[in-house]
């Protein structure tokens, strides 16, 4: 994306702090060595001799390896190349130490105060709950030290194990075998000996009777983990004579849910909540013969023109996740419009007719209902070329018609603004917003201006023609209003470094252009100009550093702006932490941390997370520089969006910031605003496997806040843009929770 103008929330991020600009000459090549100063000593205090350790690098594949080994005062100096480091240092008798997070830097050499806790072997042994021995377990020790790595180890055939280099500290003790519930147990130190007793995985049995005490053969059944389980869903589904039968559960509480057919398009269900222990069979049996049966639902449905036939509807009472029982049933509108729904519970009553996806609340003593459903708004009209006859080839969003007299009538999204964009061979294309006002909305005829071909020479600064591929898009000029829909396109120039623009209408407009290696430009393209030379100019070029919050550098840490010229690739910071990037003069732009690379597994390096900075790109052939630095504060804030869809978008911005007006303002929010942390609220450290992208995404959180007023913004990002608006005041340390809906359910949506 590329963002040409700044609105509302850009005055609103000055309290995010404004980052350091000015113009930098070239940085100098990264320098080939840096300082590292290896300092052990034990739990006393005393200085360890004689301490072997590495590093390696985090950021190269393959990495290379250095060594070293601590002196008579405990200390080593080694000097390498300046990056991203893991520190490593196994001694007999010690627990090992590691530091995931070592960073070197021409300027900012590193120093590694290791203390080398006293370690032990810890024997111990797996048996089940008969007291035999169970082999082959995978055991994990995870010490709450997070300078001290896992231990994992598998089993003995006999159940014994034995972890050595266990440190003195607490931690977590996790043990796992197929077909056993996974044994869990936290220790507030060091243990001596373990016995670990494994219970083979629980069962549940699941019998079912229907209304009148008939027996269901068998049951159709749900069953959902209620508490976090390491393997949902992974339990074996058996149909036992008139039962249904779950193994391989794991230990916590289930909610079971029935469901029976009682008639024609109608079922009944019922949930219960169940626990289960490992190595036992739970039994359930679930009944009906207290389902409270209400008075058949009656009712009309009716549209803009009176009763509607043949339309579907279907109708529920009870809450799934919360009510014992629950009812659906459907019916279908006779020619009068009238319906009547059997087989419902007592309750209230949501009925939703398929006819318009009408959807409507009824009290619990409703009887004789009216309906009202309401059809998809649609507008109609006809368009026109310049000579006011109408145009039988056209296209309206996409949509090819063939009208001899030009009319077309398009369906609405739904009864809010939308953009429509009316296009025909040989003229300029128009976009028009439309505001449906009831089911049928006759809009005025649309009139498309001939278009003109504009043909476009782009020269660099030593005046030979520019080759290389690139883009151009023609906008109006600043104050002016268009409903001119032509875009941007991706060019191939011809030999002499012309190519041709059709469909132009015939009106001011501002011709921008960017290529890959040429320039940059933009000039005023007036209404009778056929023919044009563009002037390209040098691109401004963006350097400074990434660094954490002692300064150390940071590198592989992948940014992104908005202003990029022809930008195919990301800028990485390099080993020093240094970045280098051209981007279009005279903007306004943000820069972005998108990515900050790194090894997987534990210990993790901490997380880091920055504030989008915006900067001014300069004059061309200028140099700017900004410098990214963490951002720090004891708050955070916790988006629960249970229904989050692939394309839903959770964004944070300072301040107390108003609702954009605009979609170009949407999109300046876009760039302007923080995203989600990469790692999710809690991490449990046992689990390595666990994809941690995956929850941030589902589970949003931003991190390291200081005090102080907020706005979150949740955004459907397909075609139909829509934006929910929450302000969050954090007054206090912590982490501070809520829940959203989607933008859907009381958004305000946006027509592009």
């Amino acid at each position: 994306m590329r963002w040409s103008q700044l609105g509302l929330v850009v005055g609103m991020l000055a309290c995010a702090g404004t980052p350091k600009q000015q113009p930098v000459t070239a940085s100098e090549p990264a320098p080939a060595t840096a300082m590292l100063t290896v300092l052990a000593k034990d739990a006393e205090g005393h200085p360890l001799p004689g301490i072997p350790f590495r590093i390696r690098q985090a950021m190269v594949n393959p990495p290379e390896v250095f060594w070293g080994t601590t002196d008579a005062r405990g200390q080593a100096v080694l000097t390498v190349p300046s990056g991203w480091y893991v520190f490593t240092a196994e001694a007999t008798g010690h627990q090992t130490f590691v530091d995931p997070d070592m960073r070197l830097g021409r300027e900012h050499p590193a120093a590694v105060m290791m203390t080398l806790r006293p370690s032990a072997p810890v024997p111990g042994r797996v048996v089940d709950g008969a007291g035999q021995p169970v082999r082959a377990v995978s055991l994990s020790w995870i010490p709450a030290d997070t300078t001290a790595p896992r231990l994992d180890l598998v089993g003995n055939p006999d159940g014994t194990f034995r972890f050595e280099g266990m440190g003195p500290g607490p931690g977590v003790l996790l043990a796992r075998r197929k077909g056993y519930s996974d044994e869990r147990r936290v220790f507030d130190a060091r243990p001596v000996e373990l016995t670990l007793v494994m219970r083979e995985q629980g069962s549940l049995r699941v019998m079912a009777f229907g209304p009148g005490g008939r027996l269901a053969h068998p049951p159709e059944v749900k069953i959902k983990a209620l508490d976090p389980v390491s393997k949902e869903g992974a339990w074996i589904d058996e149909k036992v004579k008139d039962a249904r039968v779950y193994r391989g559960l794991e230990s916590g509480r289930y909610r079971v849910t029935v469901t029976c057919p009682v008639g024609i398009g109608a079922d009944w269900s019922a949930s219960l909540d169940v626990e289960v222990v490992a190595g036992g069979t739970r039994e359930l049996t679930l009944r009906f013969d207290n389902a409270p049966e209400r008075a058949p639902l009656q009712g009309r449905v009716v549209g803009a023109d009176g009763p509607v036939a043949g339309v579907q509807l279907r109708a529920s009472s009870g809450d799934p996740k919360k009510d014992a029982f629950v009812s659906e049933s459907s019916s279908t509108t006779d020619l009068e419009g009238r319906f009547a729904v059997h087989h419902l519970l007592a309750g209230p009553v949501r009925v939703v007719v398929h006819k318009g996806n009408t959807k409507v609340e009824l009290g619990p003593d409703a009887g004789d209902v009216s309906v009202e459903v309401r059809s998809h708004p649609s507008v109609q009209g006809r368009v026109l070329g310049p000579d006011g006859k109408p145009l039988t080839d056209f296209q309206v969003n996409s949509t090819l018609h063939h009208e001899r007299e030009g009319r077309y009538q398009y369906t609405l999204e739904g009864p809010w603004p939308e953009g429509l964009t009316f296009s025909a061979e040989g003229f300029a294309s128009t976009r028009r917003r439309v505001e449906p006002v009831g089911e049928r909305t006759v809009l005025s005829d649309v009139m498309l201006k001939a278009g003109r071909d504009v043909r476009v020479r782009l020269l660099r600064k030593d005046g030979q023609p520019a080759l290389s591929k690139g883009w151009v898009a023609l906008r109006p000029p600043p104050g002016n209003e268009s409903t001119f829909a032509w875009e941007q396109a991706f060019l191939r120039v011809e030999a002499d470094g012309r190519f041709l623009l059709e469909n132009v209408p015939r009106e001011p407009l501002i011709l921008k252009a960017e290529t890959e290696e040429d320039g940059t430009a933009s000039l005023p393209l007036s209404p009778e100009v056929a023919e044009v030379t563009v002037p390209l100019v040098p691109a401004a070029h963006l350097v400074g550093t990434v660094a954490d919050e002692a300064g150390r550098p940071l590198p592989g840490t992948r940014l992104m702006t908005g202003c990029e010229v022809y930008p195919d690739q990301m800028a990485v910071t390099d080993a020093e932490g240094r970045y280098s990037l051209d981007v279009v003069s005279g903007r306004e732009c943000f820069l972005s941390v998108y990515d900050t690379g790194g090894p997987s597994g534990w210990p993790s390096p901490p997380l880091r997370v920055f504030w989008p900075q915006r900067f001014s790109s300069g004059r061309p052939g200028e140099t700017v520089r900004v410098d990214l630095r963490p951002r720090t504060g004891p708050a955070s804030v916790q988006v629960l969006f249970p229904g989050a869809g692939e394309w839903d978008r959770v964004l944070l911005v300072p301040g107390d910031v108003p609702m954009p007006s605009t979609v170009d303002a949407v999109h300046t929010l876009m760039v302007s605003a923080a995203e989600p942390d990469s790692e999710p609220a809690e991490q449990r450290p046992e689990r390595q496997v666990e994809n941690w992208s995956y929850r941030s995404w589902w589970e949003p959180r931003f991190s390291h806040l200081p005090l102080g007023r907020y706005t979150v913004f949740v955004l459907t990002s397909d075609a139909n843009l829509v934006v929910l608006r929450y302000p969050v005041n954090l007054t206090e340390p912590g982490v501070h929770r809520f829940e959203t809906p989607r933008p859907e359910e009381g958004g305000t949506r946006f027509a592009r």
